[in-house]
């Protein structure tokens, strides 16, 4: 059972540690392509318009298209082989992870 208990463990370590990596390049202003919308039709969201049969679109805020599944796994799994810059969000070092202290 103290095994069992310790592969939990294991494995919750690295699902952390992947959320961590994967919210760090949204932190750094960056897109995760965390979610995506394919072509149909007719389209159920606005940017499905945009779409060919066989392409996907961002959903999680950069609105690039990806020609195809395979194309947004790769970019999804390594979302700064491509960096994409978030609208609205300064691309560079994350916030302080502490609030700063208030004027004396």
């Amino acid at each position: 059972m103290y095994a069992q208990r310790l592969d939990v463990d294991l494995e919750m370590e690295q699902m952390h540690a992947a959320a961590d990596d994967w919210h760090a390049v949204r932190d750094l202003g960056f897109c995760n392509h965390g979610s995506a919308a394919g072509y149909c039709n007719p389209p159920t969201h606005e940017g499905q318009k945009l779409l060919k049969p066989g392409q996907l679109i961002c959903t999680a805020g950069c609105s690039t298209i990806f020609i195809n599944d395979e194309d947004w796994y790769r970019q999804t799994n390594d979302p700064m082989l491509n960096p994409v810059p978030l609208p609205g969000h300064p691309a560079g070092p994350s916030a302080p992870a502490t609030e700063p202290e208030p004027p004396r």
